[in-house]
């Protein structure tokens, strides 16, 4: 079963761990090359992440911890952050746990 979660570890070293909370139901089959439609559809099967079930936390030594609005890229978020050299970045799509 695959989770949606995931460890980052940028150029400079750093290390993230991504969370993707909500419905996560991913999608396969066979695309037709002519019509561009999807056959044979398979929903894979994918646990959900939430607060219920979330490993990143401030007990567990996770520090700077910030949700993204939907449709932000994660990684996108860290290369800036990793580029930047910063803690945080504060932005409009980004709300920090405090």
């Amino acid at each position: 079963m695959e989770t949606g979660r995931y460890w980052v570890i940028t150029r400079s070293g750093r290390k993230f761990l991504v969370e993707e909370w909500g419905s996560n139901h991913v999608q396969w089959g066979d695309l037709d090359p002519a019509t561009k439609k999807l056959h044979k559809v398979r929903v894979k099967d994918v646990e959900e992440i939430g607060a219920h079930n979330s490993i990143i936390s401030k007990e567990r030594g996770f520090k700077n911890i910030c949700f993204l609005t939907p449709g932000t890229s994660a990684l996108g978020y860290i290369d800036l952050i990793d580029d930047s050299g910063v803690e945080r970045i504060e932005s409009a799509d980004v709300q920090y746990v405090d």
